[in-house]
């Protein structure tokens, strides 16, 4: 693995670890959860409508099977939901709270694709013991 191959988790990282301290920011002026998700989710829509149209992928947009869609649809709400949710923690308690919190998501990711995706994953030893430390982690923060 080279430097070049983890230029897109350091970036995802960097733009994670800056989001909640940016609603935060925007939750001191108005304190309305969905109103603040609903802005960030019409700036990503825009951004990556943006990035189909430069990119002249504009068709495969809809090319895809109606079945397919579907799963992304649900993918989608799953999303909002959980974008919502996390502009909503962030009006009770501080962000560097709800941030680890919310870390914890690989655990109940590992356990999903342990029973949803059987024959295309595989969950190994090292996988669950590398999630349980990320709870243990999220525990020792929040006690």
């Amino acid at each position: 693995m080279t430097f070049r191959d983890l230029i897109f988790p350091l970036l995802a990282a960097l733009c994670y670890s800056t989001n909640p301290i940016l609603i935060k920011f925007g939750l001191r002026i108005s304190n309305e959860p969905l109103l603040g998700a609903c802005i960030g989710m019409t700036a990503s829509t825009v951004a990556y409508l943006g990035y189909f149209l430069l990119s002249g992928q504009v068709r495969s947009l809809f090319g895809l099977p109606l079945w397919v869609n579907v799963y992304f649809a649900l993918a989608g709400v799953c999303s909002t939901l959980g974008v919502f949710s996390f502009f909503a923690a962030h009006e009770y308690i501080p962000a560097s709270v709800v941030a680890p919190l919310t870390a914890a998501a690989p655990l109940i990711t590992v356990a999903l694709s342990h029973f949803t995706l059987k024959g295309e994953e595989r969950v190994s030893v090292a996988d669950a013991i590398g999630t349980v430390m990320i709870v243990l982690g999220v525990v020792l923060l929040v006690s």
